[in-house]
């Protein structure tokens, strides 16, 4: 009698073994590639926390060569000490950030993975105060906590991209981002359910840090002027921040609840800075 044939040794019963396998695979990564840090923990990102500030790092390097920074270092400490200020009242508080002046004299501001935020001299001159500044400035550290930059890669690029911009293996991809951050101020242009999630945080993050969160509201409602009477001062704003009549009346509304008798909307250190960076 002959031995009966171990039933994966049918190739219908291998091809069905390797269809599992590759199921089970999948399944692993999409569970690890769910965020497992910063307010979004659960949304699908295949940037792990260590790789998003390993690019930053990467990012900020090529950025200073290619965008004319300011170098002014009351300044600089000025923005940073602000800057830290909102962080310390966030979910990434232990991590390292670091802030940016940009020389350039359209209204801009922007966040790159890794805790880096660059606001452009611009903005700084555009605000007439440091909550209108703080508002901005919560708004794009709000997007890094919330790993939005992350979260675009994973959907523009996929994983095969992803994985390999990560590993330095895809210079043409990494090339293209960063011409996209020189060229129009920004990472990626976010959706409307994105920049309300960082109205939404950068409101209670300035609220905790002291500063009056009604700062956010009036330096968006003088972009919104701006671009009736100067729509080439903030034409890169608006072309990668959907800001809306309704997004200001969201975030008027949610500061109008919250105590502001004892936060700050003005300090002579903003001024001071006005006038080191102004025209």
């Amino acid at each position: 009698m002959s031995t009966p044939t171990h039933r994966f040794h049918d190739p219908s019963h291998r091809a069905l073994a390797a269809v599992l396998a590759a199921v089970l695979a999948l399944s692993a990564l999409l569970a690890a590639a769910c965020a497992s840090s910063g307010v979004n923990q659960g949304d699908f990102n295949l940037v792990s926390l260590e790789e998003e500030w390993q690019l930053g790092q990467k990012l900020e390097r090529d950025l200073a060569k290619q965008l004319r920074l300011v170098n002014d270092r009351a300044a600089l400490s000025y923005v940073n000490r602000v800057g830290q200020r909102i962080v310390s009242q966030t979910e990434m508080r232990n991590l390292p950030w670091e802030f940016h002046i940009v020389a350039d004299n359209e209204v801009n501001a922007f966040n790159i993975p890794g805790g880096h935020v660059y606001v452009n001299t611009g903005l700084i001159n555009a605000a007439d105060n440091v909550a209108e500044f703080t508002g901005v400035l919560a708004h794009e550290i709000s997007h890094g906590v919330s790993r939005h930059g992350t979260e675009q890669l994973t959907r523009s690029y996929g994983l095969s991209i992803v994985a390999s911009l990560l590993l330095g293996e895809n210079p043409a991809v990494y090339q293209q981002i960063l011409a996209q951050i020189v060229g129009t101020g920004a990472l990626a242009r976010f959706s409307r359910e994105a920049e309300r999630e960082a109205d939404h945080l950068g409101v209670n993050y300035m609220a905790r840090a002291g500063y009056d969160p009604m700062g956010m509201a009036s330096m968006f409602e003088e972009l919104l002027r701006r671009r009736g009477s100067q729509p080439g001062a903030v034409g890169q704003f608006f072309a990668t921040h959907p800001l809306t009549e309704d997004r200001i009346r969201d975030v008027r509304a949610q500061a109008e609840g919250i105590d502001r008798s004892r936060l700050a909307s003005r300090d002579s250190g903003y001024q001071s800075l006005r006038q080191r960076v102004g025209p």
